[in-house]
């Protein structure tokens, strides 16, 4: 209850009418001062930037899009692994055991996880959970697993020399979603590539195939007499010796059914292959190519065409100019024939030559030897005829015999498999040979483009006089100029 008397009450409502009336005349003036629209205008726009940078996260978190800016989309996966994420039909979960993440692998397992939520991933510190580490077999530092319901799979082991694989870990994926595999057959006997690792041999190209579920073995038709029905390719790389006719024989049934085979073929090597190649219309020349301006490293430089020109052809399309590199290789002609799509894959450079080898052992390069563009690999393919006793659906049973014809066998030897873009030739004819669909086989590791410009003498001397005298020149000239015209 308010104690004042009614005279003072009366008093303080007076002033307090009176307070407000003057303030209310400071206020138009406070409010029309310069000082104070810029401060409002500061506060406004400081509200209005700290908003839009709100909404911008908020936006930025919940519709998330970023820009791979890289010449090789080295931070992007590809196409096929986006494909195989698309289509997981569970939760799967990557398992990585090591004591600290590494963010180059944290980098890729979180663009997996943008594509599919059904992808995930967790780091375990196995000293920290025996229990989980037992559970998965764990026997050392930097095993990486894949779970998928009850079905597990071991993907590989990572480094700080060797990262985690988009190649590997796509090729997992795959594997636990369409558990099938590949059989590819590499003839022996003849004196072919061995299978077993070394500087001539294919163990690393057979290792590459392995991680992509496709099963290498060696066929040796002088005891099967025919090639095995679940041969999806047939491989006859740097055979030295004939095949013997039983055998030319099983390889030509071979291709009257849906089938690959890949030929492989040396310099100055009968395989006893050629009547079953000129069905096709190929032919294994004796000549051998020579690039007179050749670039790679070593006294056999002319010996080792690079090859920069490949066909339109699913083995080659995403090649563009790339290198891969072919040490004493022989040219094939083709001649057309009924029925037949022929394809060249691999065309030497315009300066090339098919060089002659005379009775001593020596390149020589006679009038008549072809020159210019030459044709190191051909892939063909034709359609076959597949009778069916049954009523079932077909269509997804491949009706082509395929053909891939390279002169040369040392490109996928363990030497040479990893040098520039070796292996792909070699992994891509495979898998167009054996006519899956594999999403994951086509992966490959991404890389730097290598952008060095290499400078002979003479450029090196007049670069240099360049940057030392002419350029100070030109400075100092214009320099000169100025100042005469300003005087």
């Amino acid at each position: 209850m308010d104690s004042r008397s009614p005279g003072a009450n009366w008093r303080w409502d007076c002033d307090r009418v009176a307070g407000l009336t003057y303030y209310g005349r400071l206020l138009p003036g406070f409010l029309g001062q310069r000082s104070t629209q810029a401060s409002t205008n500061a506060l406004v726009a400081t509200i209005a930037m700290l908003a839009i940078l709100g909404l911008v996260n908020f936006l930025g978190v919940r519709y998330a899009q970023r820009s791979d800016l890289t010449e090789n989309q080295l931070f992007t996966l590809s196409p096929q692994t986006i494909t195989v994420l698309q289509e997981l039909p569970a939760r799967t979960k990557v398992w990585i055991f090591d004591v600290a993440p590494d963010p180059r692998d944290q980098d890729l397992l979180e663009n997996y996880q943008r594509e599919s939520p059904r992808f995930s991933y967790e780091y375990v510190n196995p000293q920290a959970e025996p229990g989980l580490a037992e559970r998965f077999a764990v026997r050392s530092l930097g095993e990486v697993h894949l779970e998928q319901g009850e079905e597990e799979r071991f993907v590989q082991v990572v480094t700080p020399e060797g990262r985690l694989s988009e190649r590997r870990l796509t090729s997992a994926l795959d594997q636990l979603t369409n558990p099938t595999e590949t059989k590819v057959y590499f003839l022996q006997g003849h004196g072919e590539r061995s299978l077993q690792p070394g500087r001539e041999a294919a163990a690393v190209a057979i290792g590459r195939m392995e991680d992509d579920n496709v099963i290498a073995e060696p066929l040796n038709l002088a005891q099967e007499r025919q090639v095995p029905a679940d041969a999806a390719v047939v491989v006859i790389a740097g055979a030295k010796e004939e095949l013997l006719p039983a055998e030319v024989t099983a390889l030509r049934n071979y291709l009257k059914r849906p089938s690959g085979l890949m030929v492989l073929s040396d310099p100055q090597t009968d395989t006893g292959l050629d009547a079953l190649l000129q069905e096709w219309g190929v032919t294994l020349t004796d000549f051998i190519v020579f690039d007179p301006n050749g670039q790679t490293p070593g006294p056999s430089a002319g010996l080792i065409p690079v090859v920069t020109q490949y066909g339109d052809h699913p083995i080659t399309q995403e090649f563009n100019n790339t290198i891969s590199v072919y040490p004493i290789a022989r040219p094939i002609a083709i001649t057309g024939k009924p029925g037949v799509d022929v394809s060249p894959i691999l065309i030497t450079s315009d300066r090339t030559q098919a060089q002659s080898v005379n009775n001593d052992g020596q390149l020589e390069f006679n009038e008549g030897n072809p020159q210019g563009q030459l044709i190191l690999g051909v892939a063909l393919n034709r359609a076959i005829d597949t009778p069916s006793d049954s009523d079932e659906e077909t269509d997804s049973i491949p009706k082509e015999a395929r053909l891939v014809v390279v002169g040369n066998s040392t490109f996928m030897t363990d030497s040479w498999f990893d040098q520039y873009v070796n292996g792909d030739v070699f992994l891509n004819a495979v898998e167009w040979l054996s006519q899956q669909d594999d999403p994951s086989f086509d992966i490959r590791p991404k890389g730097m483009t290598s952008r060095r410009l290499l400078l002979r003498g003479q450029q090196v001397l007049l670069l240099a006089v360049g940057i030392v005298l002419v350029l100070p020149l030109i400075g100092f000239a214009l320099a000169i100029g100025l100042w005469w015209k300003r005087r």
